[in-house]
């Protein structure tokens, strides 16, 4: 009897799989190994996409190093440059050949009738203005002007406006220092 339930129960589960089971022609076995074959060559793609972001990712950041190095570079030379700029004696003031700079007004600066701020490295308050119709500062083109304060480069500023003539000016500075004369400063081209 034992046997007879064992077999019994066997069969009834049988029945019960294969009543749930599915069959499967060959149309479907087919479309089956499309599906799959579609889903290999999606994966195959994605990988492809995935190793071509890494290339693209890699050439970037060796972008990004070289851009770093450039920026490095760059400051370096800035360091260097201030660094000589300080320890120059004719901008320190202390050179044989006592020079100067013009540092205001800029190059290409556009001036108004009023009088600019004259900066000089270094810092004088008494100085030759001289202002030109050409950038060698040459006689005969040339004018110079003696300035000991902040008035007197208000006074005589109108003769400047007047020999620019409404054209590009070129201005450029002797610092005065009790009885010595530095040489010319940079010139700087202005106009009104």
């Amino acid at each position: 009897m034992k046997k007879y339930t064992s077999s019994l129960f066997l069969t009834i589960v049988l029945f019960t799989l294969s009543a749930q089971a599915e069959t499967v022609d060959y149309t479907d076995f087919i479309a089956m190994q499309d599906d799959i074959e579609t889903l290999n060559t999606t994966v195959q793609d994605q990988q492809t996409l995935v190793a071509k972001l890494s290339d693209d990712i890699g050439l970037m950041a060796d972008r990004i190093i070289e851009m770093a190095d450039r920026i490095v570079y760059t400051e370096e030379l800035l360091a260097q440059s201030l660094t000589l700029l300080v320890n120059n004696p004719d901008f320190a003031g202390t050179s044989s050949s006592n020079g100067t700079a013009l540092t205001s007004p800029v190059d290409n600066s556009v001036l108004t009738p009023t009088a600019p701020t004259i900066t000089t490295i270094p810092e004088s308050s008494v100085y030759l203005l001289y202002a030109s119709t050409v950038p060698t500062f040459s006689a005969g083109n040339t004018i110079s002007l003696y300035v000991d304060s902040t008035d007197a480069l208000n006074s005589k500023w109108s003769q400047v406006i007047a020999y620019a003539n409404g054209a590009t000016i070129y201005l450029a500075v002797k610092r005065i220092d009790d009885s010595t004369i530095s040489t010319i400063s940079n010139g700087v081209k202005v106009s009104f």
